[in-house]
C-alpha cells in the first residue's frame, strides 16, 4: 500500500493540538462542507500501560450500519481487531488514558447521501491520532477519505501520514484544506487564551445543546423534505427562498423537539409575535399545534396558506391588554422592536407560559436602539448578554443554545418556568413595570411604556433609491456622466470609455440638496449607480462607464439564462450612449441590444 506524508512546521503547543483535534472530532462539518454533523457511537479510554502500543495500519470494515441494538457487539469486535482488552465499565477518565478510541457516525448535509464511519484512536502520550474509514462495503460514501490517515505533532512540526497517493484528490483535500485549518484553529485557541478574561463570552458555543442532535437531524430532514422543497418552488416574496424557508424549517424542528420533552405528549398553544412570512406559524400548525402568527404587515404568501393557519395583520403595542393567558409559548423569532418585550409579555400572560427567543436587531423597551455597555464584546454578544439579564429578572429558568441556521444571529434563549414559586406570581409581576423603567432609555418614571414605545410602521418603506424624483437621478446621471467623459470628443479616432473615478471623488460634484436626498436612501450614489447598470460599471470603490453589450451578450448571460420563465428585453429601451455619448454609440443598429432612437 502506498503511503504519502506531508509535514508542515507550526508553533502549536501540546495543549493547542488537542484543541483542534477536538474541534476536528466534535464539529467535522465546520471544515468538511459535505457533512451536517456527527454522532459518537462510543468511547474507550486505554489505561497508561498501553503507551508504547502500535495501532495496525488498518482496520476491517463494519459488516452494518450501526444501531443502538448492535453497537456493543461491534464495539467489542473493533477492539479486538485492536488487541485492546474490552472492559465492560469504561472507567478510565479523558486525563487518565493514554489512548482514547471512539467510534463516530458522519451525517451528510444531503439527506440522500450515505453516511459514513472512522474509528478514531488517539494517542495521548505521542500526540497522535489516527482515523480509519470502517463504512460497511456496501454503502459507498463520500463524506470523509476512505484510507486510513493519521495527524501528529512532531519536533514542531504538523506530520501528515496517509496510506494513500498524493495526487488523489482526498489526500490532496487533507493537505490543502484540513491542515491550514487545523493549525489556525490551534494558534486562535492559544491567542484566545492569552487575552483579557473581559473579552469572553458567556454565550453557549455549542450546537443544539437542548435537544437530541440524531433527533434533530432525523425530524429536520423529514421537515425539509415535507415542507421545504415544495415551499421553494412557490415562494412569492422578494426575499431569498433558501434562506428563509430552511431557517424557518430548522428554527420548527427545534421547537418541536423542545416542546416533545415534557413527556405529556400534549399540542402546545402558541403565538408568534412578529411572524413575518408566517412559515414558522404554518409548519407548527400541519404538525399538529395550535397557535397563531402576528405581524404589524401581511405578507404575500399569507394567502397560500390553508385555512386552519391563523394570521393576523396587526400592531402589537405592549400593555397590559397585550398578553396571552391561554397560550404555552410565546415565539419570539427575530422580532426586532419586540425582542425585550417577549420576556415580559410570556411573564405577564400566565405562570405557566414560556418563550422562545431568538434576538437579532438591539432594542431597547421604548423602541430606541440599544446602546453597547461593555466594549469589550461586540454589539451582538453585548445585546445578548443584556436580554439574558432581562429574562432573569422576570423571574424566569432560562437556557441559550446556538441553532443551526443560516444566520449569523443564531443564539437562542429559552425559558424552563420561573426561579419562583406560583404564590409570588403576583408579586413578580408587580416589579416588572421597574424592570421596564431602568432599562428604558426614557429617563421619566412613567410607567405605561406603551405610550412610548416606537412600533415600525404597517407599510414597508421603498428605499432603494427608486422612489427618489426622475429629475433628480437623471441630474446625477447627466453630472457624473460628463465629469467621466471630460475631455473626449467625437473627433477621437476611436470610441472612448472615459476615465475611472473613485465614489468619494464623484459625491463631491453633486449639489448638497441631491446628497441630502440620496442619504435618506439606503445605498446612496452607489446603490443609485448600480441601478443605472446600463451606464455605469462599479467595482471596488470605483466607477467608470459600461461598453454597450450586444444583443449575444445579453442573451448568453448565465444569469439571463436561469430565468427561462421571463422574456429577456431586449432593442426595447433608448441606447444611453446613442443619446448622450459625444462619439455615439460604438456598436451598430443591429448590434446594440438597446435601441438606436434619438430622444427629443
Amino acid at each position: 500500500m502506498k503511503e504519502s506524508s506531508k509535514s508542515i512546521q507550526t508553533t502549536l503547543t501540546t495543549e493547542s493540538f488537542w484543541e483542534s483535534i477536538n474541534i476536528l472530532i466534535t464539529k467535522p462539518h465546520v471544515i468538511n462542507r459535505r457533512l451536517w454533523g456527527n454522532k459518537i457511537w462510543f468511547k474507550y479510554y486505554h489505561q497508561s500501560e498501553f503507551s508504547k502500543y502500535e495501532l495496525p495500519p488498518c482496520i476491517n470494515r463494519l459488516n452494518d450500519l450501526v444501531t443502538s441494538d448492535n453497537i456493543e457487539k461491534l464495539k467489542t469486535s473493533i477492539l479486538n481487531e485492536l488487541n485492546v482488552e474490552y472492559q465492560v465499565s469504561d472507567i478510565m477518565s479523558n486525563a487518565e488514558a493514554a489512548i482514547e478510541v471512539l467510534l463516530m457516525e458522519l451525517l451528510p448535509k444531503n439527506y440522500i447521501d450515505n453516511q459514513a464511519y472512522q474509528l478514531v484512536c488517539l494517542q495521548k502520550d505521542k500526540c497522535t491520532v489516527t482515523f480509519y474509514d470502517v463504512t460497511p462495503a456496501n454503502c459507498e460514501q463520500k463524506l470523509c477519505p476512505d484510507f486510513s490517515y493519521t495527524i501528529e505533532l512532531k519536533n514542531s512540526h504538523i506530520v501528515l501520514n496517509a496510506k494513500n497517493d498524493e495526487s488523489s484528490k482526498s489526500y490532496n483535500w487533507l493537505v490543502n484544506t484540513l491542515l491550514p485549518q487545523f493549525i489556525k484553529w490551534g494558534l486562535e485557541t492559544t491567542n484566545h487564551k492569552t487575552k483579557n478574561h473581559k473579552t469572553k463570552s458567556s454565550i453557549c458555543n455549542e450546537s443544539l445543546s437542548l435537544v437530541s442532535q440524531t433527533k434533530y437531524y432525523e425530524k429536520y430532514n423529514d421537515l425539509k423534505l415535507k415542507y421545504g422543497k415544495e415551499m421553494v418552488k412557490i415562494w412569492p416574496e422578494c426575499t431569498d427562498a433558501s434562506k428563509f424557508v430552511y431557517e424557518d424549517v430548522a428554527i420548527a424542528t427545534y421547537l418541536l423537539l423542545l416542546w416533545e420533552q415534557d413527556g405529556t405528549n400534549t399540542k402546545k398553544s402558541f403565538v408568534d409575535l412578529g411572524c413575518g412570512n408566517g412559515l414558522l406559524v404554518y409548519i407548527l400548525t400541519k404538525e399538529g399545534h395550535i397557535g397563531l402568527g402576528i405581524d404589524v404587515r401581511k405578507r404575500n404568501i399569507w394567502d397560500m396558506y390553508p385555512s386552519n393557519v391563523v394570521l393576523k395583520e396587526k400592531t402589537i403595542t405592549p400593555s397590559d391588554t397585550s398578553i396571552f393567558p391561554d397560550m404555552d409559548w410565546i415565539i419570539g423569532n427575530h422580532s426586532d422592536e419586540l425582542t425585550p418585550w417577549i420576556p415580559v409579555i410570556t411573564a405577564r400572560s400566565s405562570y405557566k407560559c414560556n418563550f422562545f427567543l431568538l434576538p437579532c436587531c438591539a432594542f431597547r423597551f421604548d423602541g430606541s436602539k440599544y446602546q453597547r455597555k461593555n466594549s469589550y464584546k461586540s454589539q451582538y454578544n453585548d445585546y445578548l448578554d443584556h436580554i439574558t439579564e432581562l429574562c432573569k429578572d422576570c423571574g424566569f429558568k432560562i437556557d441559550t443554545d446556538r441553532l443551526k441556521i443560516p444566520s449569523t444571529k443564531r443564539i437562542c434563549i429559552v425559558s424552563r418556568g420561573r426561579i419562583y414559586p406560583e404564590n409570588e406570581y403576583e408579586e413578580y409581576c408587580n416589579k416588572i413595570d421597574d424592570i421596564i423603567i431602568k432599562d428604558s432609555s426614557n429617563t421619566s418614571q412613567d410607567k405605561n411604556m406603551a405610550n412610548d414605545f416606537k412600533a415600525r410602521e404597517s407599510l414597508e418603506k421603498v428605499r432603494n433609491c427608486t422612489q427618489i424624483d426622475k429629475n433628480v437621478i437623471d441630474s446625477i446621471v447627466d453630472c457624473i456622466s460628463k465629469y467621466l467623459l471630460e475631455g473626449c470628443s467625437n473627433s477621437d479616432s476611436s470610441w472612448s470609455i472615459g476615465r475611472i473615478a473613485e465614489l468619494n471623488e464623484l459625491v463631491q460634484l453633486i449639489p448638497k440638496e441631491q446628497l441630502n436626498i440620496l442619504k435618506s436612501e439606503c445605498g446612496g450614489i452607489q446603490t443609485l449607480l448600480k441601478n443605472n447598470h446600463n451606464i455605469f460599471e462599479v467595482k471596488a470603490g470605483k466607477v467608470g462607464l459600461r461598453y454597450p453589450k450586444t444583443i449575444n451578450e445579453v442573451g448568453s448571460n448565465p444569469k439571463k439564462r436561469k430565468l427561462k420563465h421571463r422574456t429577456i428585453k431586449i432593442q426595447q429601451k433608448p441606447c444611453w450612449f446613442y443619446n448622450n455619448h459625444p462619439q455615439g454609440c460604438p456598436l451598430t443598429d443591429t448590434e446594440c441590444s438597446f435601441l438606436h432612437v434619438k430622444m427629443t
